[in-house]
């Protein structure tokens, strides 16, 4: 897989869910009898989202973005936790701690969601990864996203040459928006701008012209997902995202702080804020 960034992901996500959704309600497959009793499904579950930092296919890759979903249909609520990939974590296997980003080069998907799963003490129920080639078309087809640039963003290395204020950015800005660091915040201060751009993407999506592409979308999106689960866990999220507009979305980044170990930077979870955190998620009616 390729370099990619995370909004597609969740975007991935919620679309191909809320497009079966539709589907389904509208009479499609109304003979499946499993259907039915997925979207009768009111079960919580964890879903980890993975974007990689490879240049070639193939190649060994660290985890560029990490962000567990946590889906609660019964509650109509999505709540999306940013794991900074320099959290410093000890990986299964090794000896000393390292950036949470190495375990997908090291054990793939499944090493890096069994040290997620230590990490927060949660249990992950599945992954889904994405590649990154098709971000700037699927925006492209959207016709692009309205947000508000904050700041001067050039880093000519990277492709970024953006210009503050509020604009329509097509899927190569896009991409440049979500993938900048050169703030002085690092990984932190990009997070925060991802998050934005995730309510900018879901407000788009729910506007005619997101609904009038759909088909487009969905074919761009077909093809780039990676994952473990199953068709029929899928569709077992589809009663979370039937009805969008009575799903709240809430973004979160672990708690904890910025620290130098060894020369090295790393992210220090706060193992107390992240517990209560996760307790107000979880416990959530």
């Amino acid at each position: 897989m390729k370099r990619i960034p995370p909004l597609i992901i969740v975007f991935a996500v919620c679309f191909l869910v809320g497009y079966l959704g539709s589907t389904l309600v509208t009479g499609k497959d109304r003979n499946t009898g499993i259907i039915a009793n997925l979207l009768r499904d009111s079960r919580k579950k964890n879903i980890l989202l993975i974007g990689v930092d490879a240049r070639h296919p193939r190649e060994p890759s660290r985890s560029d973005t990490i962000m567990v979903a946590f889906c609660n249909p019964q509650a109509k609520r999505v709540d999306l936790l940013s794991v900074p990939r320099d959290t410093r974590v000890l990986i299964a296997g090794d000896e000393r701690h390292r950036k949470i980003n190495h375990a997908m080069a090291e054990g793939g998907p499944q090493l890096l969601r069994t040290t997620v799963e230590e990490l927060l003490n949660t249990k992950v129920d599945g992954w889904i990864a994405i590649d990154f080639q098709g971000f700037a078309q699927v925006i492209d087809t959207l016709g692009g996203i309205t947000i508000d640039v904050e700041e001067r963003m050039y880093y000519p290395p990277e492709g970024i040459d953006l210009r503050p204020g509020i604009q329509r950015l097509n899927g190569k800005d896009a991409l440049a928006y979500v993938r900048y660091r050169s703030d002085g915040l690092g990984d932190i201060g990009r997070i925060e701008r991802q998050q934005k751009f995730m309510h900018a993407l879901a407000k788009e999506m729910l506007s005619a012209r997101g609904l009038l592409k759909s088909p487009a979308l969905l074919g761009e999106i077909q093809g780039q997902v990676d994952t473990n689960l199953s068709k029929d866990e899928l569709l077992g999220l589809v009663k979370a995202y039937i009805d969008f507009d009575n799903v709240t979305l809430n973004t979160h980044t672990l708690p904890g702080e910025p620290h130098m170990i060894g020369g090295g930077s790393y992210w220090i979870a706060d193992r107390q804020k992240t517990r209560i955190l996760l307790n107000t998620i979880q416990q959530a009616k």
